[in-house]
C-alpha cells in the first residue's frame, strides 16, 4: 500500500507549446498581492513598424510549465483598429522574458 511519498512531486508539464511566438515588450502593473496584470505590449512587425496595443484585458491567466520552464501563461483580448482580438502572452519567469502568439 503506497501512500503517495516520492509519488508526483514535481509540477506538471504541459509540453511543447504549438504556435508561432513572436517576443514583444510589455508594460505590467503587480497588485499588492503580487498578481501580474499586463496593461500594454509593443511589438514589431516584419516591415520594421512598431506596433502598441493599449488597454489589454486579461480573460485568464495562469501559472504552467512548459517542456519544465515555468511560465505564466495570460489569455488576452484587444481592440486593434475596428476587431477585436485574441491573443495568449506569455512570461517566462526564469528569463524574464514575454512572448505572444496570435
Amino acid at each position: 500500500m503506497g501512500m503517495g511519498i516520492g509519488i508526483n512531486d514535481t509540477a506538471p508539464d504541459e509540453g511543447v507549446i504549438k504556435g508561432k511566438q513572436e517576443p514583444v515588450a510589455c508594460s505590467v502593473w503587480f497588485t499588492s498581492s503580487g498578481k501580474i496584470m499586463p496593461k500594454m505590449m509593443k511589438y514589431q512587425e516584419s516591415d520594421g513598424e512598431i506596433v502598441t496595443v493599449y488597454r489589454i484585458h486579461v480573460i485568464s491567466s495562469s501559472k504552467k510549465n512548459y517542456c519544465g520552464i515555468p511560465t505564466v501563461e495570460f489569455e488576452c483580448e484587444s481592440t486593434m483598429g475596428r476587431y477585436s482580438t485574441k491573443f495568449h502572452l506569455y512570461y517566462y519567469i526564469e528569463r524574464q522574458e514575454w512572448k505572444v502568439m496570435w
